[in-house]
């Protein structure tokens, strides 16, 4: 019995390595065609397995897609901790989360209309910023009256959304720190 129990083992550690391998192809393949088009073979290929194995873990190509940005979008959610009411260490946090994955969200944004498993990710995104939100801005929220409360988270996770970021960055051209500095401008001024 113990070694039908260690073949499962090995079984399930290589399929799971088999299904990380094929995300880790399809996220490096995503950032490489602005369209989020890849052919499976080219998929299957970079990632060294069938298009079959491909179509037997996630069961189509969409399913693919959606399944690598929601596993790029969770691998970061750890860059973006901060402890609540740490108001300098939320901004540098969520900064520090954007200079990783921006640029990537501003495209799925770009693309989710078109994309409906986009649509479903960046949705899925955009309900997590509201979480942190509330989370690391607790004690600026805490017993307000029901209007203020949702007019200042509002006005928070806009000063901290990845459209201003990209705005500051890019369109602006402001380096990293002084994007920083802007951001918390903002936030401290929804603050009020």
């Amino acid at each position: 019995m113990p070694t039908r129990t260690y073949k499962q083992t090995r079984r399930a550690d290589a399929t799971e390595r088999t299904r990380e391998a094929i995300l880790d192809a399809a996220q490096e393949l995503f950032r490489a065609d602005p369209q989020l088009d890849p052919s499976l073979d080219a998929l299957a290929a970079r990632a060294g397995v069938s298009t079959r194995t491909v179509i037997r873990q996630f069961g189509s190509k969409e399913g693919l897609l959606e399944a690598a940005i929601a596993a790029g979008v969770e691998a970061s959610q750890t860059t973006r901790h901060a402890e609540p009411g740490d108001v300098e260490g939320a901004v540098r946090a969520i900064v520090t989360h954007y200079e990783a994955m921006g640029d990537d969200v501003i495209r799925w944004l770009a693309l989710a209309d078109r994309l409906p498993f986009v649509r479903r990710v960046t949705e899925r995104g955009t309900e997590s910023h509201h979480e942190w939100v509330e989370e690391v801005f607790a004690p600026d929220l805490d017993g307000l009256p029901r209007g203020e409360r949702r007019a200042r988270r509002a006005a928070l996770a806009t000063a901290t959304d990845v459209y201003v970021w990209h705005l500051l960055r890019r369109r602006e051209g402001l380096g990293r720190e002084a994007t920083r500095e802007a951001m918390l401008a903002m936030v401290e001024a929804a603050r009020r």
